[in-house]
């Protein structure tokens, strides 16, 4: 049996994460796009340093940007963050955080695997407009300007019944106009819709 206290291992995994959270999702920027959505022909997934904590299920004591800060340079301590969170038992909130850490380092490879997609997806308390699966982890966004990541669900919480494949992803480096790289997925019939935004001629 492990020595660590379940704080201690929150606090680990949540370090460990931090440095491929900043490699995917704030060097790069994504286009994830479908021919079967309905609200949005593609979404533009930006992440942003303040949302890593809301994918760690903790309450953070200092603010979310300084959270991840100091998750990215190992500084981050106990009292950092707790388990109180209003209307919520502590036990139950341990029991949210024990499925993220859980979910957490699959987080690196999500764009990289076969995507499932639902609009308006909605679970418990989260409600994003968009959320993606691959079968191991679901990861929902919110939606403004661009998509960015609001909740870490173990496995696949999708409905299938709403669920549509995703059939390409794009990257470009964070400040980058153009989408320059396939990640996954076919781009011709992106290009023939929307050839201002990925480089079609390469």
């Amino acid at each position: 049996m492990s020595d660590l206290s379940f704080k201690e291992r929150v606090r680990n995994v949540i370090i460990s994460c931090a440095m491929d959270y900043k490699s995917i999702f704030l060097d790069y920027e994504y286009l994830i796009y479908s021919d079967k959505f309905t609200i949005h022909p593609y979404y533009t997934i930006s992440a942003k340093a303040g949302n890593y904590r809301h994918l760690t299920g903790v309450n953070s004591i200092i603010n979310p940007y300084a959270f991840f800060e100091k998750c990215l340079d190992g500084s981050l301590t106990d009292t950092d963050f707790n388990f109180i969170k209003p209307g919520e038992s502590e036990r139950f909130v341990k029991g949210v955080v024990r499925n993220k850490i859980i979910a957490l380092p699959s987080m690196a490879n999500l764009l990289f695997e076969r995507l499932m997609a639902e609009e308006n997806f909605a679970r418990g308390a989260a409600n994003c407009t968009l959320a993606t699966a691959d079968g191991k982890i679901t990861v929902g966004f919110e939606h403004r300007i661009n998509a960015r990541p609001k909740t870490l669900l173990k496995g696949d919480e999708l409905d299938s019944t709403k669920s549509v494949e995703v059939s390409l992803v794009l990257r470009r480096n964070r400040g980058s106009e153009e989408f320059d790289t396939i990640i996954q997925g076919r781009v011709r019939e992106f290009c023939s819709k929307y050839p201002d935004i990925y480089a079609c001629d390469m």
